[in-house]
């Protein structure tokens, strides 16, 4: 698959400030990759300059081919964006608004119901803005920016501010928006753990700087972290119970229904041939780096 976000040199100054210096990465196509580092890095900006909100300073970027400033109509009807901070006008009902933006994009209804279905808005369709808590405010976002089904999207610290319920909702609806649609997504955050559960590919920044990219994999490789498998069943903790008593297993860990599961070098294999052996439960996800270990290393430097 080709990349649909190439990034190149790119610089970006504020003032005195520099939020963006020289960084490169690239998204693959079909990916959900996280855009990694602490608030202030320069995910925002980053995300703004790839749907053609701000121009940068120097260097080259390509949105699904196209120069975001140059050609930022046609970038935005193909590209959906959640942004951290949304401003929505309260005194409306959610479908008046969902209608509304809908007929902006020379979109049918249908394709405003869609979206509601797909962020699971379609209970709350007559509330009023105003009353929607900030969980059901991220789904309306989220119901905005798959509206007309586009091929890709940027969520911008989509779990910041919500309670760790709201925060799980919303990563099983960011899994859910990947398997019915199928969408190329670019998720920033500085909230590192929870995207385990979604990302494939990861781009770590920090002071502006894009210090390393690409698949989970390729990243563990680079980086001597462990594999992990990332499993979900409607007994955590008897999973977890049977699975660490394996000698092959260094730890667990249970979030809910999700289990974690830290594999030793070399036993990946292993451990999927036993979980295959249990009943009802599903992998989320298998032979991934951990987020975090990566984030430690790349980031913040640590030894392995």
């Amino acid at each position: 698959m080709g990349s649909v976000i190439e990034v190149s040199g790119l610089n970006k100054r504020f003032g005195r400030v520099e939020a963006l210096r020289e960084a490169s990465f690239e998204v693959r196509e079909g990916s959900v990759t996280g855009l990694l580092g602490p608030n202030g890095a320069g995910k925002t900006t980053t995300l703004k300059i790839l749907v053609g909100l701000l121009r940068p300073d120097s260097g080259e970027v390509r949105v699904l081919r196209m120069d975001p400033w140059e050609e930022g109509h046609r970038v935005r009807q193909r590209v959906g964006i959640l942004h951290e901070r949304p401003i929505y006008p309260g005194d409306v009902d959610v479908w008046r608004l969902l209608r509304y933006a809908a007929r902006v994009r020379g979109l049918h209804p249908a394709d405003a119901r869609r979206a509601a279905r797909l962020a699971g808005l379609g209970e709350h369709l007559d509330r009023r803005v105003s009353a929607l808590s900030r969980g059901y405010l991220q789904r309306l976002g989220l119901a905005l920016a798959v509206m007309g089904e586009p091929d890709l999207l940027l969520l911008d610290e989509p779990t910041a501010n919500l309670d760790p319920a709201a925060r799980m909702e919303i990563l099983d609806l960011i899994a859910t928006l990947r398997r019915e649609l199928g969408v190329t997504m670019l998720v920033s955050s500085h909230i590192i753990p929870e995207l385990e559960l979604v990302c494939d590919s990861a781009a770590f920044i920090s002071e502006g700087r894009i210090l390393d990219y690409g698949p989970l994999e390729e990243l563990a490789g680079r980086y001597g972290t462990e594999a992990r498998v990332i499993l979900r069943s409607p007994r955590p903790r008897e999973v977890a119970s049977r699975l660490i008593s394996l000698e092959f297993v260094e730890a667990v860990e249970v979030r809910d229904r999700t289990v974690t599961v830290r594999v030793a070098p070399g036993s990946l294999s292993l451990v999927q041939a036993e979980i295959s052996a249990l009943a009802g439960v599903e992998v989320v996800s298998s032979g991934r780096a951990g987020l975090m270990d990566l984030y430690r290393r790349v980031v913040l430097g640590e030894a392995a």
